[in-house]
């Protein structure tokens, strides 16, 4: 068989192995937007695919990246830098994605979503808010949102919430993990509490109720959406610890959100 032959062959059977194995997106409002999955293979680790595609852009068109990792049914998401200015989450995520590579067995029965930087236009100025001066973390279709120059004057007025939003209505996670600064806790909205107290046994991070923001991801995906969501709150000086510092301090809390609620070894 020569080599186009193989290739092509080797692309059918992977196509037929994803429809078999139901690596599909849940169930999902059809009035949702549709992230179409890209099951182009980057990576192939103890039968569990590893692969990124570029979401869309954010307003000064940088690329907004997801990595997927895994092939099951236990779908978790994991979001850093949402706020540009709180960035620690983005070298601990990278890390968590490179030890998913190397231990894949924690993949079994899971897929793990990672959004490295929700917010690069904010990652790049170094601000709160996206490029538009709008806080990304106030700017989804809650119920409680408050609509002014900050928070902007509608939900999804700016393109990276619409795409964290598309993302959770397409793929419905069991759980999501989104990771902040300075206020040093396990935050959660929903029926997210007893993963808070979970990764609480593997990080030095208290669990702490702080109350769901007017048109936070909180409130959307875990008020409406009834998602168990944590706000992994770190510290503000953990910004100028390296990544694996970080993955010191908080990656067994990351894992333990992965496998809840087994323990994640």
């Amino acid at each position: 068989m020569n080599l186009s032959k193989y290739l092509l062959t080797f692309t059918l059977l992977s196509t037929a192995l994803l429809a078999v194995s139901g690596c599909q997106p849940g169930t999902r409002d059809r009035y949702a937007p549709v992230i179409v999955a890209d099951h182009s293979v980057s990576v192939i680790a103890t039968s569990q695919l590893i692969h990124s595609k570029i979401l869309g852009y954010s307003v000064q068109n940088r690329p907004i990246e997801l990595t997927t990792l895994g092939c099951g049914p236990d779908t978790v998401l994991i979001i850093a830098t949402i706020h540009g200015n709180e960035d620690a989450g983005t070298p601990l995520v990278y890390w968590l994605i490179d030890h998913l590579k190397a231990k894949p067995d924690v993949l079994d029965g899971r897929t793990v979503l990672v959004v490295p930087v929700a917010n690069p236009d904010g990652y790049d100025l170094r601000t709160r808010a996206n490029a538009c001066g709008i806080d990304l973390n106030r700017n989804f279709p809650a119920a409680n949102r408050v609509n002014n120059a900050g928070n902007g004057m509608d939900g999804l007025t700016e393109p990276e919430s619409t795409i964290l939003h598309d993302l959770i209505l397409t793929y419905r996670p069991a759980r999501i993990v989104t990771i902040h600064q300075p206020l040093y806790c396990l935050d959660y909205d929903g029926p997210g509490e007893d993963l808070a107290k979970a990764m609480a046994d593997y990080c030095p991070l208290p669990v702490k109720k702080l109350g769901s923001r007017p048109g936070s991801l909180g409130s959307f995906a875990g008020i409406e959406q009834n998602t168990p969501i944590i706000t992994m709150e770190l510290a503000k000086e953990d910004s100028q610890l390296t990544d694996v510092q970080l993955w010191i301090r908080y990656g067994n809390a990351l894992l333990a959100a992965i496998t809840y609620p087994q323990l994640p070894y």
